[in-house]
């Protein structure tokens, strides 16, 4: 949970990107023409490289310093298209320069991943200057044009079992079919029908012909959207306007009326048939909706302004019980010192390593820096942290801690972050400035 105060996952970045180049000379590292640093291991005794739009097998591993961040060892080998390089030297220049059988090292700039992948302007310390080391083993090449032809006959099969299935479907004669080829197999419900420019609350679970679950909305949160904007693809919008409040509707959008010959990304393969059920829960005019998206912002407010009177009750019931007696600060939070420091204060734009002990007002810990073995370390004023850990470390010096008890306006405010931290949770805060850097 240590996310609550910092999101940063900068390793996974290196596990799922293949890094780029740079211009620096490494040692042991031969240049090649393409601009990729290469060592080889071994040779292999095949003439086969690989072309962009290739596929290629390889077995790889992934280093930084000592640290083994990927390796496809220990499983199957790894699959990849080549692809125009992002940047001069990167593992597909790599392999570029490989025959199948070889094995070698590449190596990186784990600036330049940062700088131009990342997009980060600001290098982390531990990377900076740094190299990250790739080795690679060539397995296998499949030229493109083996791939086109091998897509040829999957797109082939495919739109040819599309055909089948919708065919069986157009011969039913409990079916009906709309003009542009929409098989509807069952319908119910006597209800109005939704205009352009209506709003409709709907529940959808779509399927592919073999029954799999694509989406689904039952049982999850219903579907709000005005009529006439741009819904998954043409066959379930056009399918919007022909169900009747409080009907349903069983229907089959052909592949034509879906995502046709290019499918999408991973998850829809070319040719699939679509098969839908809708429920309308609701039609209704602007007006109406107006009016119910008026009294929704009228109750959330409403509760909006129970929970900070909750809050507040909350807040007066733990000072009186504790016969606190000290005054807030101007933003609302309490600071309770429980041991000196040396040194001078931490200010504004230092950067800093904190501990930290998260608790509710009934004193269940929530989340502690302790139990992860190191401190958080943030630079004040950055935004990183919650309001009230940059007010108070601004009252430590180095060594010195504090308890600090802080409404929700200087923490979560009306984040929900799960069953011990709900909306408008105020807390208290063990502070302790290990280092001033």
């Amino acid at each position: 949970m240590k996310k609550l105060f910092k999101t940063a996952s900068l390793c996974l970045a290196f596990l799922l990107m293949a890094s780029c180049g740079s211009d620096s000379i490494y040692s042991g590292f031969k240049k090649m023409d393409n601009g990729a640093y290469m060592k080889f291991y071994s040779r292999g005794d095949s003439d086969v490289m690989p072309r962009l739009k290739d596929e290629v097998t390889i077995e790889m591993a992934q280093y930084f310093n000592d640290s083994l961040l990927l390796t496809t060892a220990g499983d199957e080998p790894m699959t990849i298209i080549l692809r125009e390089a992002d940047f001069v030297g990167d593992v597909t220049d790599g392999l570029l320069m490989m025959h199948v059988g070889d094995s070698a090292r590449l190596v990186v700039s784990a600036d330049s991943v940062f700088i131009n992948l990342m997009g980060v302007e600001e290098i982390p310390e531990e990377f900076a200057g740094q190299p990250i080391y790739y080795d690679l083993k060539l397995l296998a090449v499949k030229p493109f044009e083996v791939l086109e032809a091998e897509r040829k006959v999957l797109l082939d099969s495919l739109r040819q079992a599309e055909e089948t299935y919708l065919a069986a479907l157009r011969d039913d004669p409990n079916n009906t079919m709309t003009e542009s080829g929409l098989i509807v197999v069952e319908k119910t419900g006597r209800g109005k029908l939704a205009k352009l420019g209506d709003y409709v609350d709907f529940d959808f679970l779509m399927c592919d012909s073999d029954g799999d679950t694509i989406m689904n909305s039952f049982g999850v949160e219903p579907v709000e959207m005005q009529y006439g904007e741009e819904f998954i693809c043409q066959g379930i919008h056009e399918a919007l306007g022909m169900v009747p409040e409080g009907g349903t509707m069983h229907f089959v959008v052909p592949s034509a009326l879906a995502f046709d010959s290019t499918g999408y990304e991973y998850f829809i393969q070319p040719y699939t048939p679509m098969v839908v059920d809708i429920r309308m829960n609701r039609v209704m005019d602007k007006a109406a909706y107006d009016k119910l998206m008026a009294e929704r912002a009228a109750e959330a407010e409403a509760e909006r302004a129970r929970l900070l009177e909750q809050e507040a009750k909350a807040i007066e019931a733990y000072v009186a019980a504790n016969n606190i007696t000290d005054t807030p600060t101007e933003s609302g939070i309490y600071l309770f010192p429980t041991k000196e420091g040396e040194g001078e204060l931490a200010k504004w734009g230092d950067d800093v390593a904190v501990h930290y002990v998260l608790r509710n007002l009934q004193g269940e810990q929530i989340e502690s820096s302790y139990d992860y073995g190191e401190p958080m370390v943030f630079k004040i004023g950055s935004g990183e942290m919650i309001p009230a850990v940059e007010e108070a470390v601004m009252t430590l010096s180095q060594g010195a801690k504090v308890t600090v008890l802080t409404p929700s306006s200087q923490a979560f405010g009306e984040f929900d972050l799960g069953e011990m931290l709900p909306p408008f949770t105020p807390l208290l805060i063990d502070l302790e400035l290990v280092e001033i850097k």
